[in-house]
């Protein structure tokens, strides 16, 4: 079984060795990398061709991790990103999905929900946090309600 290979990006050291612990203590995931800056990410991940890459939006630059989605993701179009933040609002989270991300996770998801959405972002999936998921629905059904009103005048 071919296992998934995992990169990292995240300003924080020790949240890059959490995750990176998670995403190892699985049998089916491996982490290839552990990035600190976006410089770095946007420099070493295209040849690295991983599977995942669990991109924290606000790295401690001007450049996002949503910038970095976007400049890379047409660059590495097999590849799967996910956003692994602690970010809820629905500017950023439609923001990353627009820009190419596949996933939208939040931080504070346990271990085995993170090794979860890893394996259906690898298998064509789009996970995403149940809080999220309600943000994106909320946001069609106003939509509908917007056309809907528009046709009516």
């Amino acid at each position: 079984m071919r296992q998934i290979r995992v990169c990292i990006v995240d300003d924080k050291k020790d949240l890059r060795e959490a995750l990176e612990e998670i995403v190892n203590m699985s049998e089916d995931c491996r982490c290839i990398a552990t990035i600190g800056a976006a410089d770095e990410a946007i420099s070493v991940l295209p040849g690295m061709n991983p599977d995942v890459v669990l991109m924290d939006i606000n790295l401690g630059t001007p450049e996002t991790g949503i910038d970095i989605v976007r400049e890379l993701k047409p660059l590495m179009p097999v590849s799967n990103f996910m956003m692994c933040t602690v970010y809820e609002e629905d500017e950023k989270i439609f923001e990353a999905l627009s820009a190419g991300a596949s996933g939208y996770i939040l931080k504070k998801t346990a271990p085995a929900k993170m090794l979860e959405a890893n394996r259906e972002l690898y298998n064509g999936g789009a996970p995403m946090s149940s809080q999220i998921a309600r943000k994106v629905v909320a946001v069609f059904q106003r939509q509908k309600k917007l056309t809907k009103m528009m046709r009516n005048r």
